[in-house]
């Protein structure tokens, strides 16, 4: 879809290992010029690009990311496609027409406090700030990020209610994340602000045109050649 605009999930992630370099570069081969990674932190506060809290899904390896540090991260062989955020950053630099959604993941932040994690993930990002916009489940940490100099910032709606619309409008991020499930069905018009709306997972270019007529410009998709036709 020629107006639609597409986020690679987890980089493109139907065809390559989600979170890795290799997913993202191929996304932007594929023609993506935004992409989305999620963040977890090791046991001594690295960032790395990672959706679960465990390696077993993606890696194979039954481990804890809270378990390991980041010279044993670096030393196992079964983890080597496991890229640290500044890895991606240096990566982002040499792909200055990407834009990349960084997510925080809540487990990290259970973990190791939300302060804690949002200020070392902005430094991590700083040499590449402008093309990083700090994302999350949690609304207190897109406030955080915000005040701690992320440029954008962007929230996942957990809900589509009044409470989700309190919230949204009290943060005023620059993007609103929604997964297709918890969208009313009565083709309405999606809730207006200074956001732009991004809704996952859409793999289906009916599905797209539909979000399309609701007010949409945005989607996030595992999908990326098939999104982009």
């Amino acid at each position: 879809m020629n107006t639609m605009k597409v986020v690679a999930h987890r980089g493109y992630a139907a065809k390559y290992l989600e979170n890795t370099l290799e997913a993202l570069s191929e996304a932007v081969k594929a023609g993506a010029t935004m992409v989305e990674f999620d963040v977890q932190f090791t046991k001594d506060l690295t960032p790395i690009m990672l959706h679960d809290d465990n390696f077993k899904r993606t890696m194979g390896l039954d481990l804890s990311v809270f378990e390991i540090t980041q010279r044993e991260l670096q030393g196992k062989v079964e983890l080597k496609q496991i890229s640290e955020v500044e890895e991606v950053v240096v990566w982002l630099k040499a792909n200055p027409g990407v834009k990349a959604f960084v997510e925080l993941k809540q487990e990290s932040i259970d973990m190791h406090g939300l302060e804690v994690c949002v200020n070392a993930l902005r430094e991590s990002c700083d040499p590449a700030l402008d093309q990083c916009v700090f994302i999350s489940f949690n609304p207190d940490s897109v406030k955080n990020a915000q005040e701690c100099g992320f440029k954008e910032t962007g929230w996942v709606v957990l809900t589509y209610d009044e409470v989700g619309e309190k919230i949204s409008e009290e943060l005023s991020p620059d993007y609103l994340f929604a997964d297709t499930e918890i969208l009313p069905n009565d083709g309405s018009k999606l809730w207006e602000g200074i956001w732009e709306w991004v809704i996952y997972e859409v793999t289906s270019l009916e599905v797209a045109s539909r979000l399309f007529e609701r007010g949409v410009k945005i989607i996030e998709s595992k999908e990326v050649e098939k999104m982009l036709s």
